[in-house]
């Protein structure tokens, strides 16, 4: 009885995950999940540079608005400091220079006006050479009976600048304006009359639009 031999104990199983292969199953949930963290990766990264690209934008704005606020200052400062400039160097005063210079602002504004509304180009050049003759004539007799000559000659072109418009507006009230020419240039008259002959042609050719 000595001689018999006890069984041997049985070896621990091997774990689950090593004896059983991954499953089918298994494959497509690995793959989908490492696609899922792929895709939040790029989107992570999308969203950085997407606000990084926002940033540079915004900078480049910013940058773009300064600089056009530079050249706006400079095209303000140029001509107002031109006629600032004229006034003190040709008539001895800076304010006439703003005087001046502000006038012809609204003498320009006046005659654009007048001009887009088909005023002839031709009455607002004889307008100016009248008032331009009543300055002349008015700047002469300051200079000769009251004033020096920087004075007459700012008296004489504020009167130019002054009856310039006033002239303008004079013949514009006495010949009034063509309206009927007015209304030509804003009316679309050639698409019209098109599309009328258009829609004509196809109701003559539509079997319900022919007459009987």
């Amino acid at each position: 009885m000595d001689n018999v031999q006890e069984p041997a104990s049985p070896e621990p199983a091997a774990s689950s995950a090593e004896a059983t292969p991954v499953g089918l199953r298994g494959q497509i949930g690995a793959v989908r999940d490492a696609i899922r963290r792929l895709l939040g990766a790029h989107v992570e990264l999308a969203k950085v540079e997407a606000g990084e690209i926002a940033g540079e934008i915004g900078r480049a704005a910013l940058l773009g608005g300064i600089a056009f606020g530079c050249l706006l200052m400079v095209g303000l400062l140029l001509p107002i400091g031109l006629l600032l400039f004229l006034g003190d160097w040709l008539l001895g005063s800076i304010g006439w220079g703003v005087v001046l210079g502000s006038l012809a602002l609204l003498d320009v504004a006046v005659l654009a006006v007048l001009v887009a509304v088909g005023v002839p180009r031709g009455r607002i050049g004889r307008d100016f050479l009248i008032a331009l003759a009543i300055g002349i004539l008015v700047a002469a007799g300051l200079m000769l009976t009251l004033t020096g000559a920087r004075l007459g000659t700012a008296l004489g072109i504020f009167v130019l600048l002054v009856a310039w418009p006033v002239a303008a507006g004079y013949g514009v009230a006495r010949g009034g304006i063509d309206t009927e020419a007015l209304r030509t240039r804003f009316y679309p008259a050639r698409t019209i009359e098109t599309t009328k002959e258009t829609i004509e042609w196809v109701r003559e050719r539509t079997p319900l639009g022919r007459k009987s």
